[in-house]
């Protein structure tokens, strides 16, 4: 494969990953407008506190795609330093090992984005399903 093919291919990767994180993003803050707006009016009763918990895990998650996109960017500006700045190959090692351990957070991030916009779905029906329980 030709350096122009791989580096077409990476970027292609790259804009894929920040899609799916702005995604979730969007997908976490609506989730939250409209759990907001499912409770306005409803009286203070223990139920409430799952749905807390939904809120809670769609904050997170939207916390981790910030993150993640920060630290993808953060890669991103190593490698640009490694490829435009770097002089000896000390520069270049410490430049690679700043660029993994990006790579590696933000990897972790866009997991646990995840994880945690699973966790407000999942408790967001089980506050629905405690809501048809009579009173």
């Amino acid at each position: 494969m030709d350096i122009d093919a791989a580096n077409k291919l990476q970027e292609q990767i790259q804009g894929s990953r920040e899609r799916y994180a702005y995604f979730l993003l969007t997908a976490a803050g609506a989730c939250i407008g409209y759990a907001v707006e499912k409770v306005a009016g409803v009286a203070l009763e223990w139920k409430l506190a799952v749905l807390a918990l939904s809120l809670v895990g769609w904050g997170i998650s939207f916390w981790f795609g910030c993150r993640a996109i920060k630290r993808s960017e953060y890669g991103q500006r190593y490698n640009h330093a490694w490829l435009t700045a770097a002089r000896s190959p000390m520069d270049k090692v410490a430049l690679d090992s700043l660029m993994n351990d990006e790579a590696r957070a933000s990897a972790s991030s866009s997991r646990w984005q995840f994880r945690f916009f699973v966790f407000g779905g999942v408790t967001f029906v089980l506050w629905r399903l405690l809501e048809l329980l009579p009173r």
